[in-house]
């Protein structure tokens, strides 16, 4: 679980000093990291309410208040599959055309 909170930290710290940079690429850059850290957050979320057993759904410990977190921000900035479109999307448009 360190190793992809870790890893999430290090894609959001590009992704920004891609945007402060204003490199091309920047937008591309962070649908790489909303993407990762969407997929690890819930998968972190996941794992700690499988090593916390049954507590991790009560009131006695906070796991679950991260878990409802991991799900409204894929509701309100999207969820890992949507990003991956705008990854794609951004490669396409940077193929060149071939008209046959």
């Amino acid at each position: 679980m360190l190793l992809f909170t870790e890893s999430a930290r290090s894609a959001t710290a590009f992704a920004a000093w891609a945007l402060t940079a204003a490199t091309p690429d920047a937008a591309r850059a962070v649908s790489v990291a909303k993407a990762y850290c969407s997929d690890k957050g819930r998968e972190v979320c996941n794992r700690g309410v499988q090593v916390h057993g049954g507590i991790g759904f009560t009131w006695e410990h906070d796991l679950h208040l991260y878990l409802k977190r991991v799900t409204v921000c894929e509701f309100l900035l999207g969820d890992a599959s949507h990003h991956r479109e705008q990854i794609a999307k951004s490669i396409l448009e940077h193929l060149p055309c071939s008209r046959i």
